[in-house]
């Protein structure tokens, strides 16, 4: 079998080991615990890599845990975004149960802050406003992650994204769970036994962010578990070290009271705003610290040559909490690590949650000797459930599930074709306004991109064009497309732009996802201050001359074009 460079480590697979489940031969081993095993596959169609969960399958599989996790397959489908990685096949009534979903070569935020440090300044902001845009897609679909934490965010260079629903749920569902998975990271009510709500993920959300600026978690060191979990529990909080940038929005995330903390939306917004009033940098590796960005490279050429030899085996990174040695030799799965295999869950009596809104958090030391029984009576619950469960099986079995013909929307994308041109508006915060293209005449004023290539990948927005102004992806249980993009700009359209310079022209070469691209933009509205609304004077060949009045000109070396604007 083939070595690559990279020297991370797949295990080859073992005598008890399956040649393939379903329909994917498999690689090799990513992870192993007492649980259940997470393999490095292949699909036959399209060679592209897959991390396929399957159990011991030393016992029967019963029937519930079989319509448990099958539903849990379910929630994971419903997320439908680009910050996930998608289902791609299960069977929960196959002999050995498994699960299929798309392979992510990156490394964790747990593993980058471990062996590369934390993050500050507009790094941080920057990772922050990704992994929040990833939390706000689930709960835009209903669902409440439960198990936010840094194992399960991987950072490549693409932006955040959220893995890992062996134990989320739907929030219509109102069967009430406690998460015994990282107690670091859980929130105040899932350590009392209440029920999990969309804020529950902020709280843990939170304290993710803390780890990625503070590299600890928000609360004293050196406790056992049990004494963590009354920490938790009154979100009793150390937050020493952490540095002003994100002290606002962390301190709001670890609200005690749920109510008391912001959404997801609300927490995107306010980081978008805040975003658009700094420069505009280059991609991931213009602003992440090199050690970071070495890290995630390794991990993606691992990718890439795994999925280039089909004889390939043995150094797939294999993703975990604990640290390799070296940030050049990942050896962390990069979809999902054993204790993702082997998440457990433990059904705990509990009491209603109190809706009455409260004036503000009492004092984190403070607590009624009610409360404080209470959460004795939890932690004896929790370590008892833990001896229970510490030998049984409570790994992911999932329903087998036809593949799903592609819907209105996938084959709107899939139907777009090389040189068609779109009139979709895009939004200066980089939102698209339609769930799809729209196309039109390449003549038309409405006509704002055009189409220089559409990518069927595993892993999105990977458009490869250094002419492509901006990246669409579509993905879904039917596929994944990307559309790359090349704006049009239209005489008399207005744009935000660069500031210009009172004395002199000022020269400008735009990167990808820059403001300039939006499509919405109104002549009377205002910009940042580091900006401006210009009117677009003319679009055209690079070899052509900009009209006296221009005071701003962009340049797009790799189409040959300019972009002479003046202010409005």
């Amino acid at each position: 079998m083939g070595e690559l460079s990279s020297g991370a480590d797949i295990q080859p697979l073992e005598d008890d080991d399956p040649a393939r489940l379903g329909r994917f031969p498999l690689i090799g081993r990513l992870a192993a615990g007492g649980m259940g095993r997470v393999y490095l596959g292949r699909s036959l169609t399209d060679g592209m890599l897959v991390a396929i969960k399957s159990p011991l399958a030393q016992a029967e599989v019963s029937a519930v845990d079989r319509r448990r996790f099958a539903r849990e397959v379910k929630v994971a489908r419903r997320a439908e975004g680009l910050r996930t990685a998608r289902v791609l096949g299960a069977d929960a009534e196959a002999e050995r149960p498994w699960l299929a979903t798309e392979y992510i070569p990156a490394p964790s935020l747990a593993e980058l802050v471990s062996e590369a440090g934390t993050l500050a300044g507009t790094a941080a902001l920057r990772v922050t406003r990704g992994a929040v845009e990833a939390v706000a897609e689930l709960h835009r679909h209903g669902i409440v992650h439960r198990d936010v934490k840094p194992q399960n965010l991987l950072l490549p260079l693409s932006g955040p994204r959220l893995i890992d629903f062996g134990i989320s749920h739907a929030a219509d569902l109102t069967r009430t769970q406690l998460t015994l998975g990282t107690v670091a990271f859980t929130s105040p009510e899932q350590a009392r036994g209440e029920p999990s709500t969309a804020a529950s993920d902020i709280y843990s959300l939170g304290a993710t962010l803390f780890h990625l600026v503070v590299g600890r978690a928000p609360y004293p060191g050196g406790m056992e578990m049990l004494a963590l979990l009354t920490y938790v529990a009154e979100a009793n909080l150390d937050l020493t070290g952490l540095p002003g940038e994100l002290a606002p929005v962390v301190r709001e995330c670890l609200a005690l009271r749920p109510g008391n903390r912001p959404t997801a939306e609300d927490l995107l917004d306010s980081l978008t705003a805040e975003l658009a009033e700094m420069p505009t940098l280059a991609g991931p590796e213009g602003w992440l610290p090199r050690p970071w960005t070495a890290i995630i490279e390794a991990y993606a050429r691992q990718g890439r040559e795994l999925a280039a030899d089909p004889r390939a085996v043995g150094t797939a990174p294999e993703q975990s909490a604990k640290p390799s040695g070296s940030p050049l030799s990942p050896g962390r799965s990069a979809a999902h690590s054993a204790e993702a295999a082997a998440e457990r869950t433990a059904h705990l009596p509990t009491s209603p949650e109190d809706k009455t809104p409260q004036p503000g958090d009492r004092p984190t030391g403070a607590r009624s000797r009610g409360e404080s029984v209470f959460v004795r009576a939890v932690q004896g619950l929790m370590a008892f459930a833990l001896l229970l469960l510490g030998g049984a099986l409570a790994y992911g079995y999932y329903q087998n599930r036809q593949a799903e013909q592609p819907g209105p929307v996938d084959r709107a994308f899939a139907e777009i074709r090389t040189g068609d041109c779109i009139q979709t508006g895009l939004d200066p915060a980089g939102r698209w306004l339609a769930t799809s293209p729209e196309t039109t005449d390449c003549a038309a004023p409405g006509a704002h991109w055009r189409v220089v290539a559409s990518t069927s990948q595993a892993i999105p927005d990977r458009c490869g064009a250094p002419y492509a102004g901006v990246a669409w992806t579509r993905s879904s249980r039917a596929a994944t497309i990307s559309l790359c993009l090349e704006r049009l700009f239209h005489p008399g359209e207005c744009v935000i732009g660069a500031q210009p310079d009172p004395a002199a022209l000022t020269e400008v070469t735009p990167l990808r996802n820059e403001p300039v691209f939006a499509t919405t933009v109104q002549c009377s509205d205002t910009a940042p201050d580091t900006l401006a609304v210009l009117r677009v004077l003319k679009y055209g060949l690079s070899d052509t001359t900009c009209p006296p009045q221009t005071q701003v000109r962009y340049r797009f070396p790799d189409r040959g074009r300019i972009l002479c604007l003046t202010t409005t």
